[in-house]
């Protein structure tokens, strides 16, 4: 072990497969004191590279009584164990999709489940068109018409509108062509409503809105799933800010 490593940086505690800290060395003390660590648990230096056992550590002038080939066999499985999970973990991370630049915690659309009508011509005329297919195939391409107008409407209503919220904002993307977007700071929001209404509201379909000042909504998600839970997200965010 360097005897010129400052005892006061922090040091990983490699425990039951998992990668514990970083702790400072009184930290480690009370560890021991409790029972959390014992003198033989395997350790590893912030910015070091090999490891050691915690009594290493707190009695660093004994040092020279160590046999490091045997402690950095037994680390061995720990070490490679832990890099597999941070591995993982950057994979993860990786996978998260940014928009301009930040985290894209949530993006939702209206729901389809808030258009029954629409939904009926759906089912109903894709279902009727095959069942009237032995009568008449001016019929069946009725009731394909209907199903592709009423598919027609879902999408356009559900892809015209998209509601985005990242670390720093919530926003609202409206529009087929020509795009239009209106967001507010998440640090500016003073109240938030959810209104849930019918037998979609008992499924958790419902409206966010969001205040920041005044008696009207600057940003609004209309009828979106879980929206007491895009409430809790924004609500999360506040609180670590």
């Amino acid at each position: 072990m360097d005897e010129t490593y400052p005892i006061e940086e922090a040091v990983f505690v490699l425990k039951q497969g998992r990668k514990l800290g970083p702790f400072d060395i009184e930290t480690l003390f009370d560890g021991l004191e409790e029972g959390e660590f014992t003198y033989d648990d395997i350790c590893l230096r912030e910015g070091a590279t090999e490891c050691e056992r915690l009594k290493d550590i707190l009695d660093w002038e004994s040092a020279s009584h160590v046999d490091g080939a045997r402690v950095r066999r037994q680390a061995r499985p720990f070490i490679k164990r832990v890099a597999e999970e941070e591995e993982e973990r950057d994979d993860e991370e990786e996978e998260e999709p940014f928009i301009d630049g930040e985290r894209l915690l949530y993006s939702g659309h209206p729901s389809i489940a808030n258009s029954p009508l629409a939904l009926f011509f759906v089912v109903g005329g894709i279902t009727g068109g095959i069942w009237l297919y032995a009568l008449d195939l001016v019929f069946t391409a009725g009731g394909f018409g209907l199903a592709f107008l009423g598919l027609a409407y879902l999408s356009f209503m559900r892809f015209t509108q998209d509601y985005r919220i990242t670390p720093r904002r919530i926003e609202v993307i409206t529009g087929f062509l020509a795009r239009s977007s209106n967001e507010v700071r998440i640090e500016d929001i003073r109240a938030i409503n959810v209104t849930c209404r019918g037998l979609t509201g008992i499924i958790g379909i419902g409206t966010v809105d969001f205040f920041t000042s005044g008696d009207a909504a600057e940003v609004s998600f209309r009828q979106i799933w879980a929206a007491t839970k895009v409430k809790a997200l924004v609500r999360r965010l506040q609180d670590v800010r």
